[in-house]
């Protein structure tokens, strides 16, 4: 028969045992959870930096985009000056043939 003493003396052992399994996993989980965090940081940083890049990015595209179609507009009023210009030349050149005959057709 056992003792109440050594009973008593097992059972504080187990819950001294236990409590060293615990605390060493608590000190693990611990590690992992300051690990993880630390990750998390480093990912929510990242996810940022990006996010930046991708903003950046898109105002960088409307600058361009909206540069792109102002110069497409002065070229069409460039182009449609020079279809002025020539008709205009295309007319004086008639005028001044019907003036003055061509040079060709006297010899």
């Amino acid at each position: 028969m056992e003792s109440p003493i050594v009973n008593l003396q097992q059972r504080l052992q187990k819950l001294i045992d236990q409590y060293t399994v615990n605390k060493k996993e608590l000190d693990e989980l611990t590690k992992n959870y300051a690990q993880l965090r630390d990750e998390n940081s480093q990912l929510l940083s990242q996810i940022e930096d990006y996010s930046s890049l991708v903003t950046d990015t898109d105002s960088s595209l409307k600058k361009l985009q909206d540069e792109h179609q102002s110069l497409k507009n002065k070229y069409d009023e460039m182009e449609k000056m020079l279809f002025g210009v020539e008709s205009f030349a295309d007319d004086a050149i008639k005028k001044i043939d019907d003036i003055f005959p061509k040079i060709g057709n006297n010899e």
